[in-house]
């Protein structure tokens, strides 16, 4: 039997309060390098199609300023390499390189405003104003803002104990190529000294975009319906020095779309495996 001394410390223990959130300083620098491995699979008009795709990346963060509601952060592109046989521009990847976005986040660590993008068209595409139209519709700027939210997961507002959990909905409005809805539900699961673990149970859902016939692109997704079969997660995150550390995200995607290219509706099965996992560190992986 437990003494009342000693029960004291384990319930207090218990109750301890944890605060996750990023502390950024002026002038700090440090690396992300992240892997993503796809398998994807599409029954189209009879025939199944397999398309494996395999990207890796090192993003370079520098704090400019931080002030409240107000942090600048710089992210420059020091390697970009999509490995995905027969994907026709998977080599203009490697165009990324010393590419900077600049954006600035508010209190919670969203971007509210972001410089840079057309300078990513440059690289990616060129000049040419059909080419620049059509990866804007593939690659809006809203999808380069969620890059910087993955990055800079959070935890809750208040800090939390030890089986304390939150909730994130994220939504990415990606014009013409559709509409993505990530609903999660956090949980943390264990502090051992200054590391946090939390871990993420979630929802994805897809949903066709608004496409006026100006995107550029040669179709046009009419219906979809594709939704997680599995959405599993883990961070790492570092109290101390307030930074998430590592990641870890295994989804399973599967789900129906109708497609409308060149007066033809095509309808089609789709099922997708990714994993992704990211590593956050103060020295650049790709030179020390």
């Amino acid at each position: 039997m437990f003494t009342a001394p000693v029960l004291a410390l384990l319930i207090a223990a218990q109750g301890d309060a944890h605060t996750l959130q990023w502390k950024l300083k002026e002038g700090e620098v440090f690396y992300n390098k992240a892997t993503v491995t796809m398998d994807q699979k599409i029954e189209v008009l009879g025939q199944k199609v397999e398309q494996k795709m395999g990207i890796k990346s090192v993003l370079k963060f520098k704090v400019k300023s931080v002030k409240a509601g107000e942090t600048v952060v710089e992210m420059t592109y020091v390697e970009m390499t999509v490995d995905a046989p027969n994907l026709p521009g998977a080599n203009a990847a490697g165009n990324l390189k010393g590419v900077t976005f600049t954006a600035t986040l508010n209190d919670k660590m969203e971007v509210a405003k972001l410089d840079g993008y057309e300078k990513f068209l440059d690289a990616v595409v060129g000049e040419g104003a059909a080419e620049r139209k059509m990866m804007k519709a593939m690659m809006p700027q809203a999808a380069v803002k969620q890059m910087f939210s993955q990055t800079f997961l959070a935890g809750p507002a208040k800090p939390v104990a030890v089986g304390g959990t939150w909730d994130r909905t994220t939504a990415v409005a990606m014009g013409a190529m559709g509409n993505v809805e990530t609903k999660e539900k956090f949980t943390l699961d264990a502090v051992k000294g200054d590391l946090a673990t939390l871990t993420a149970k979630g929802d994805l859902t897809f949903k066709p975009g608004d496409d006026n016939g100006d995107s550029g692109l040669p179709f046009k997704i009419t219906k979809a319906d594709l939704k997680a079969d599995k959405y599993a997660a883990t961070h790492k995150f570092d109290i101390k020095n307030g930074r998430v550390t590592e990641s870890k995200v295994d989804m399973d995607l599967s789900g129906t779309m109708s497609i409308e290219a060149m007066g033809q509706t095509i309808d089609a099965k789709l099922t997708m495996k990714m994993k992704t996992i990211g590593v956050i560190t103060d020295k650049n992986p790709v030179v020390d």
